[in-house]
């Protein structure tokens, strides 16, 4: 744990390939969101690139401050993997577990599990854990001290 902490970058890195790989294999697939009258329809391959393209840049930014041997702080890094995670695997389970045509269809999930609440819990995770980024980036520049 502690390596993941010290060494965030090696997380995020390793986490493109798995949103490459969700993107290949749910190609045709689309989710299709409605917000009161506007209907949103996003292929998931999109949303996967996005994403793996997102981790990049994360990835990117602790590896920089990594090579600038800028200490994070460690408990701002702990929490922003904890929230990124959280935010992650809703994410995933949505775009590897849906139905063919949508994500909001009825299928054998629809009953149990409301994938509104489920992506809208995923996104507000996803937002504190951006913040938590930048606010570790941004700390971590100012310190004067070098890990």
């Amino acid at each position: 744990m502690k390596t993941i902490i010290k060494k965030p970058h090696i997380l995020f890195f390793s986490l493109i390939p798995l949103f490459i790989f969700t993107g290949l294999i749910r190609e045709g697939n689309v989710i299709a969101v409605t917000i009161y009258n506007t209907f949103f329809a996003v292929k998931i391959h999109y949303w996967s690139y996005f994403s793996a393209l997102f981790v990049a840049l994360i990835g990117l930014n602790y590896y920089m401050l990594y090579w600038a041997k800028k200490a994070t702080i460690p408990i701002l890094s702990l929490f922003h993997i904890i929230f990124q995670l959280a935010a992650f695997i809703p994410f995933i389970f949505c775009l590897l577990f849906i139905n063919t045509k949508t994500v909001l269809a009825p299928n054998f999930l629809s009953d149990y599990i409301n994938m509104y609440s489920i992506l809208s819990a995923s996104y507000i995770l996803f937002v504190i854990s951006t913040c938590l980024c930048l606010l570790n980036f941004i700390l971590a520049l100012l310190k004067r001290r070098d890990s």
